[in-house]
């Protein structure tokens, strides 16, 4: 099988070949089903190339023939790390009676409970459910190659990626927690072999994804996997308050994998998606809606997440920059505002907007908008990641109509003119996120 398809169907595989192994063995095993397992699972590593152990399993014939397997773990190849590719407390294989009847296995169902996968990729591109030594041809003899339904119980899915230059194991990229997925008829032949393989479609619902260090909850999504790339198709989830909807791809068909992301969301408190990032107080606060697409491929570093980029449009409402409300010049403007925004704070805007671009540890803005209550102001810049870095640079507009104390402010400060019947005077922010300054520029 090429990669994708065998991160899917890995455990699927697994399944359909224990039933494939014990079929025949049916009436024995009703009462002596364990002294079969070393020979399941030597034949599972012959075939997968992983180590197999089962601890126990039985079987049942009313009102089908079931196949049940307890404490399944596959076993990471050399050179991974040890620990399980996945582990399953129960697997149940429903086959057709009628089917056996004729020596014939026709897979109506299966079923894992609280699987856990550990997805982990290695500098040299290879994944932990690959081994290019195993024996893939004829993994489903005397069968179809079709399951009927398949569906993963209250499962974890989680993705890493080693660290170079020894391999040693990174933090967890993705984790997917207490996940259920159900797919329709599946034809693994079809799958596997076919140059232009259909996708796999299921669904799937978790109570918590992580993905980073952004918190996800409540995600339905649709799943789409191909070969080499798995979607989570038109999801939604609940994030810091607001909603997310949008696609998320991963790529698997070079060397590092991609990640690629169409996301929209609204209602989101910028607050907590800061605090997710930084310590201390919030730099910024706000009701934030925004259409952005993220994309990169995984690092094999400490942060996995180094190379990602991408562009985007936010606005946020509402919202205030409280670093900023003992400056000097924000407090002096306070005089301009409109008289509603009176008790709010210096800071305090009632709307920012702006496009993103986010590219080599740099976010740059070519066009800011904000409205500090009838002060607004113009301009672009950009913060760098690292440093914490702060280089914007605008223009502010007084909306109140010209009289003596805005004629008389306007010459205070250099650059200040009158146009068009408005105040305006050129505005810089610098210094770093952590310690803003809010100036009129030189």
């Amino acid at each position: 099988m090429r990669i994708l398809i065998r991160i899917a169907v890995v455990a699927i595989v697994v399944a359909v070949s224990l039933a494939i192994a014990t079929g025949l063995y049916v009436r024995s095993l009703l009462t002596h089903a364990d002294q079969y397992l070393p020979s399941i699972e030597t034949y599972l590593q012959k075939k997968t190339g992983m180590p197999v152990a089962i601890r126990h399993m039985d079987v049942g014939l009313f009102p089908s023939v079931t196949l049940r397997f307890y404490h399944t773990e596959i076993r990471n190849p050399q050179p991974f790390p040890a620990g399980d590719f996945l582990q399953a407390p129960q697997i149940v294989v429903t086959l057709a009676t009628w089917k056996l009847l004729h020596k014939k296995i026709m897979v109506k169902s299966l079923v894992l409970e609280h699987p856990v996968f550990n997805f982990i990729s290695d500098p040299d591109g290879l994944w932990n459910f690959q081994n290019p030594g195993s024996s893939q041809q004829s993994l489903l003899p005397s069968t179809d190659g079709t399951i009927s339904k398949i569906q993963m119980k209250d499962g974890q899915l989680l993705g890493s990626a080693l660290i170079e230059p020894h391999d040693l194991p990174g933090p967890i990229l993705l984790h997917v927690q207490n996940f259920n997925a159900q797919f329709g008829k599946i034809d693994l032949h079809a799958s596997a072999n076919s140059a232009s393989s259909r996708p796999i479609r299921g669904k799937m619902q978790s109570n918590e994804a992580v993905f980073g260090k952004i918190h996800l909850r409540n995600v339905r999504c649709g799943l789409e996997i191909l070969p080499t790339q798995f979607t989570f198709k038109d999801f939604s989830a609940k994030t810091y308050r607001g909603q997310a909807h949008g696609d998320f791809i991963f790529n698997f068909a070079q060397k590092q994998t991609k990640f690629d992301t169409h996301l929209r969301i609204s209602g989101v408190g910028v607050a907590y998606v800061l605090s997710e990032f930084e310590n201390g107080p919030p730099k910024m606060t706000g009701m934030m809606e925004a259409k952005m697409h993220l994309n990169g491929v995984v690092e094999y570093t400490a942060n996995p997440l180094a190379g990602i980029q991408g562009t985007g449009q936010v606005v946020i409402r509402d919202g205030a920059f409280p670093s900023l409300k003992n400056s000097g010049d924000m407090r002096q403007m306070m005089r301009f505002r409109e008289s509603s925004a009176a008790k709010l704070p210096p800071s305090a805007f009632s709307s920012f907007s702006g496009d993103m671009n986010l590219n080599s540890h740099r976010i740059e803005s070519k066009r800011i908008v904000m409205d500090f209550y009838g002060i607004g102001v113009r301009g672009g810049g950009n913060v760098n990641e690292v440093t914490g870095g702060l280089n914007y640079r605008g223009t502010a507009i007084i909306e109140k109509k010209p009289g003596f104390v805005v004629t008389s402010f306007a010459r205070l400060f250099k650059g200040g003119h009158m146009k068009d019947g408005h105040l305006t005077f050129p505005i810089q922010i610098s210094g770093t996120l952590s310690n803003p300054k809010c100036s009129i520029a030189e």
